[in-house]
């Protein structure tokens, strides 16, 4: 079985080590251990299936048996030609939407040239703490896309998807309509403040591949050391938010762990 975590919805996080150049807490207060390359030690399982990911805009070395480091470009694999932003000097027009709770949005360009790239270290052996600890609202996890995983909510403490907004825009003969949010549930932050691409919600660009409508595969790792799955159990049932614990966890078998381990699902 498994305990899976959906951590794109939850604001907690269950597991014992904290991702090693990371800014988000996990569920125990250690945070030297994957940052000193050797990890705690737990559940060796894990590494063993970390090991057979593809991922793509990284690259994916392991200093030790319980440790697995990600440099990524930030690039997204899926992107549209603009986005709806806080207002920067890149802005394209002044402001032309306001969220639900009050962000006012501008259209913005996707810029590939300022996406900032990352190294981080992640323990691989994870162990399940005896107590929850809060996410902030930086990175909690990384995609095999070579996406960062943020929490549900924006700086205004607002979901972020509950608070997506689009405009449509005509530019040289061709009109778009960028949103806050984009159909893949990501975006950058804005250009000033680091232009990191992350994800908010299910990332559905990337399931629609990796899954179809079957089972949830690993799609990438939280901060905890806990794998990534999206929302569908086993059989491609969808799972029910019911189901989920307070990290958004539940216990179940996955492709990758027939028999059953403690990971991470969305929904």
């Amino acid at each position: 079985m498994r305990i899976a975590k959906c951590t794109f919805l939850s604001g907690l996080l269950c597991g014992v080590t904290m991702a090693a150049l990371l800014t988000t807490t996990s569920c125990s207060g250690t945070a030297s251990a994957a940052s000193s390359g050797g990890g705690t030690t737990g559940d060796t399982s894990y590494a063993a299936v970390y090991k057979t990911l593809t991922w793509s805009n990284a690259t994916v070395t392991f200093p030790t048996s319980c440790s697995m480091t990600i440099t990524a470009t930030g690039v997204p694999p899926y992107h549209d030609p603009y986005y709806l932003a806080p207002a920067t000097s890149d802005s394209v027009t002044g402001v032309v939407a306001t969220t639900n709770s009050g962000l006012q949005l501008t259209v913005t360009p996707y810029e590939a040239g300022s996406i900032t790239s990352s190294t981080n270290t992640f323990n691989i052996c994870p162990s399940k703490a005896s107590s929850t600890t809060m996410t902030n609202l930086g990175p909690i996890g990384m995609m095999i896309s070579g996406e960062f995983l943020y929490n549900a909510f924006e700086a205004t403490s607002t979901p972020a998807l509950g608070d997506n907004v689009s405009y449509s825009y005509t530019t040289g003969g061709v009109t778009y309509t960028p949103a806050f949010i984009d159909k893949c549930n990501s975006h950058p932050t804005p250009v000033n403040v680091g232009y990191t691409w992350h994800l908010h919600g299910v990332p559905l660009c990337l399931t629609a591949t990796e899954d179809g409508t079957g089972p949830s595969h690993m799609i990438g790792i939280a901060l905890d050391g806990y794998p990534v799955y999206g929302g569908r159990d086993i059989n491609g049932n969808v799972i029910a938010t019911s189901q989920l614990d307070a990290c958004n966890g539940i216990t179940s078998a996955t492709p990758e762990f027939p028999n059953g381990r403690t990971t991470t699902c969305c929904r």
